[in-house]
């Protein structure tokens, strides 16, 4: 088959198809491929991977017309608890560009540097690692963006802190980086020290957008092509306010504000709610979307498909949206995934098709049933709600029809296919996400083998003193919620 790139500078990327295209049997097909940068010459490669059938060396005949409905799509590490690890971080990275997601915001909340203590330097040993982060973004076609959230101590009308503040940015711009944010969540809506509510006649927002709009410029002295994103104390409420009057007024026009929905945590975000917050700030905004993070909910993993965001809201003044993951960097790619889908093409989004993709592509054909049989038990999180249908129905079948043979054998066998999970899923290949799910799916097997045994015990004398068992043994494993715990609850009321 024959090969037309049509860019300049891209031979890596054809030389990669062609290598592909020569294990073709038919030789008289042609692939052209037209794009518009380097960036985009990669996601055309990653177009190409997704058609391309490697088991039968083919390609399908088709013509695809391909472009983002958002211009920021990608993931912010900003979770509380124990932050991500290196080979997390360089894995969520190379996972970004590979669903052409653009960008990694680096603003894990526990990270003392980001944080806590801002004023300090990054340790050497810290500050390889995060340049070995950017040189793998730039490597991915993902814009690292550097954030630090100084909120919580910061002295406003202190010129030494401003100092402090830009040395931290300006030695992450002298490494590359052109993509900033300064945090101002989750800190107290007031001022700290008596000069700020001087100098600044006790408006905190007034004190935040002074800070902003000086860090801005500097860096743009530094570099014209630097981007600053705000985050706003005010980062979900409805209403309009002084503090966001201030920012309206105050914010340098070029920085985007971020906003994290009609909630800390959105069960919907609409086009109108989106233009509504975008003309009270006077700004263009940036969704942080808090799914599918769970470090309020340590107990859960979240494991369903984005639902519930318009299809229509890239039309909005929404320049891009960040999703803020789980603690295990691993099971948020199901979700991730999804996400990546909605943010490429909105339009033409399906969650459960998305979904049953997400797991496939992350464990393969050996592996799919058992991990989406976990998966479809996990499904419950603040913006989704329907969790573990075929296990409710199940049971509701058994209570109601005890009399009925078939109901009870429907739900041994169901069981029967959870208890198996734990043995099914520990030999998968990828033992970086059976780490991290592990204690869940430990759960899983455990309450449905409890489950099974006192149904096949329920006309036994012992029934009860194993039930009792069974509630000894619950208790040990409640630090880990499966099922919306309706195993749990099944198996007390035995």
């Amino acid at each position: 088959p024959e090969l037309n790139f049509y860019i300049d500078d891209t031979a890596d990327y054809a030389e990669k198809i062609e290598e592909l295209i020569k294990q073709i049997h038919k030789d008289d097909k042609k692939v052209s491929i037209f794009v518009k940068s380097e960036r985009g010459a990669f996601y055309a490669l990653n177009t190409f991977m997704k058609l391309y059938d490697d088991f039968y060396k083919v390609l399908p005949v088709v013509e695809i017309y391909d472009n983002p409905s958002f211009k920021i799509r990608g993931i912010i590490e900003g979770f509380y608890g124990k932050p991500w690890s290196h080979n997390n971080r360089l894995d969520i990275i190379k996972f970004c560009g590979e669903n052409n997601m653009n960008t990694y915001w680096y603003a894990p909340k526990d990270d003392p540097y980001h944080r806590e203590r801002w004023r300090e330097d990054y340790p050497q040993s810290e500050m390889q690692k995060i340049e070995e982060l950017i040189k793998v973004s730039e490597s991915n076609f993902v814009d690292f963006t550097f954030c630090v959230s100084p909120g919580l101590s910061m002295k406003f009308s202190d010129e030494n802190e401003f100092q402090l503040l830009t040395k931290k940015y300006y030695e992450l711009l002298s490494k590359g980086v052109k993509n900033f944010a300064i945090l101002f969540d989750d800190i107290p809506e007031k001022l700290v020290f008596d000069e700020d509510e001087k100098k600044f006649s006790g408006n905190y927002g007034l004190a935040q957008t002074y800070i902003a709009n000086k860090l801005y410029d500097f860096l743009k002295s530094k570099d014209s092509q630097v981007k600053l994103f705000f985050c706003p104390t005010e980062y979900w409420q409805k209403e309009d306010s002084l503090y966001r009057r201030t920012i309206r007024e105050e914010l340098n026009k070029d920085i985007c504000i971020i906003w994290t929905g009609d909630g800390v945590w959105s069960e919907t975000v609409s086009r109108k709610n989106a233009d509504e917050i975008s003309n009270q700030f006077g700004h263009e905004l940036i969704l942080w979307d808090n799914y599918p993070v769970n470090d309020a909910d340590k107990e859960k993993l979240f494991m369903s498909p984005l639902t519930n965001r318009e299809n229509d809201l890239y039309k909005s003044k929404v320049a891009g949206v960040i999703s803020n993951p789980m603690n295990q960097a691993y099971a948020s790619m199901i979700a991730l995934k999804t996400i990546s889908d909605y943010l490429w093409n909105s339009e033409g989004y399906d969650p459960i098709p998305s979904w049953n993709y997400a797991i496939f592509k992350l464990v393969g054909k050996e592996f799919f049933k058992d991990l989406r049989l976990f998966c479809e038990n996990m499904l419950e999180s603040r913006i989704f709600h329907n969790n573990s249908l075929k296990l409710k129905r199940l049971i509701f079948n058994y209570q109601q029809f005890k009399d009925v043979s078939e109901r009870k054998s429907e739900l041994i066998s169901y069981l029967q296919d959870l208890k198996d999970i734990e043995a099914n899923l520990s030999i998968m290949n990828n033992q970086d996400l059976f780490l991290e799910i592990k204690p869940w799916v430990h759960k899983l097997s455990k309450v449905s083998e409890m489950a099974l045994n006192l149904l096949f015990l329920e006309d036994s004398n012992d029934k009860n003193v194993i039930k009792e068992k069974f509630l000894g043994e619950l208790k040990k494993l409640e630090n880990y919620s499966v099922c919306s715990d309706i195993l749990d609850e099944f198996i007390k009321n035995f």
